[in-house]
C-alpha cells in the first residue's frame, strides 16, 4: 500500500557508507523506521528532508507484515517543508526539541497511527522556531532566551518559549492518560488562589498551604512558582524568578511521565539538554 504523509524526522543513524537509518513519526501511520539508500549523497533527493527535527512529506510502500514500526519501510520521495533553521540556531530550543522526540520515539505507542502527538510535536517546534527567530543563533542566544518570559516573531505572535516543553509534556500526559490538574488541591480539591505548598510526582498532587499545615515540602519554591505560572497565574511572580522556574517545572513534569509509564529507557539527550542550560545560566548571570 502506497502511503503519502507529513512526517517529523525523530532520529537518524548510519547504516553504510551512504545510507541512513531514520525514524519518523507520521501523522497516518505514526512512528516508522525508514532505510534511506544513499542519503548521504551530495545529490540525493532526500537532503534536508531527512535531517533530525525536520517537517516533510514522505511517500513510501507500507508492507502490511511490516506495519508493526519496528521493521524497516523503503521510501520512494521525501520532500522538505521546514527544516527549522531558527529552532537549530537557538542551542537551547534545539536541546529541548530533540528532548521532545526521543520521548516520542522510545515511549510513544508503536504499530498505530499517532495524530494527536504528531499535531503536538509539530505545534511545539513551530513555537520553537518562532522563538528561536528572535533570540538570535548559538550560545548567546540561547542564554537571552533563558533571561525572557516572551518573544514575539515577525508575525506578532507571543511565543512563550520558556513554557513550550511544559507545556508539551502537559498535553502528552492528557493524550497519554496521565491528567495533571493543575488547579485544585488534591487534598481538600479546592480551587488553588495561589502558588501550591508542595507537588508530588508520583502522584501528580498539588498540595495548598492549608492541607500541608506543618509539614515540610518536597518540592523546591521554584517548581512551585513555575507550576503556577503555567497554569495562568504570571501575575503574581516576577518574570525573572518565573523564567527560571523553567528547568525545575520541566524536570517535575518529566518524572511525574517517568512515575506513570516507568522511563525504563534512558533520555539520552536529557543530558545535553542540562549541559546547554549550565551554559546558558552561566552566560545570562
Amino acid at each position: 500500500m502506497i502511503v503519502k504523509s507529513r512526517a517529523i524526522v525523530l532520529h537518524r543513524f548510519p547504516y553504510s557508507d551512504s545510507s541512513w537509518i531514520v525514524k519518523v513519526l507520521t501523522r497516518e501511520c505514526g512512528v516508522v523506521s525508514f532505510i534511506v539508500k544513499g542519503g548521504k549523497r551530495k545529490e540525493s533527493p532526500f537532503k534536508g528532508a531527512m535531517d533530525p527535527l525536520s517537517l516533510c512529506e514522505v511517500v513510501f510502500n507500507q508492507n502490511p507484515q511490516k506495519a508493526g514500526g519496528g521493521d524497516l519501510q523503503f521510501i520512494k520521495e521525501a520532500t522538505l517543508l521546514e527544516w527549522h533553521a531558527a529552532l537549530r540556531a537557538n542551542l537551547m530550543n534545539q536541546a529541548v526539541a530533540q528532548v521532545m522526540a526521543e520521548i516520542i520515539l522510545r515511549y510513544a505507542p508503536q504499530g498505530v497511527p499517532l495524530q494527536d502527538e504528531f499535531e503536538l510535536l509539530e505545534k511545539a517546534f513551530a513555537d520553537l522556531d518562532c522563538a528561536g527567530s528572535a533570540t538570535g543563533t548559538g550560545f548567546a542566544a540561547a542564554a537571552d532566551s533563558v533571561a525572557k518570559s516572551v518573544e514575539v516573531c515577525s508575525a506578532g505572535v507571543n511565543c512563550f518559549q520558556d513554557e513550550v516543553f511544559a507545556r508539551w509534556l502537559l498535553d502528552i500526559c492528557d493524550l497519554w492518560g496521565y491528567h495533571l490538574d493543575l488547579d485544585v488541591c488534591s487534598r481538600c480539591e479546592r480551587p488553588l488562589a495561589e502558588p501550591a505548598a508542595d507537588f508530588h510526582p508520583e502522584t501528580g498532587g498539588l498540595v495548598c498551604k492549608a492541607c500541608l499545615g506543618g509539614e515540610s515540602p518536597r518540592a523546591k519554591p521554584q517548581t512551585l512558582l513555575g507550576l503556577w505560572k503555567l497554569r495562568g497565574g504570571v501575575p503574581s511572580i516576577s518574570t525573572k524568578t518565573a523564567v527560571f522556574a523553567r528547568e525545575f517545572v520541566e524536570n517535575a513534569l518529566l518524572a511525574y511521565l517517568r512515575n506513570h509509564i516507568g522511563f525504563l529507557k534512558e533520555i539520552h539527550s536529557l543530558t545535553y539538554l542540562q549541559e546547554i542550560r549550565k551554559l546558558c545560566s552561566v552566560q545570562s548571570t
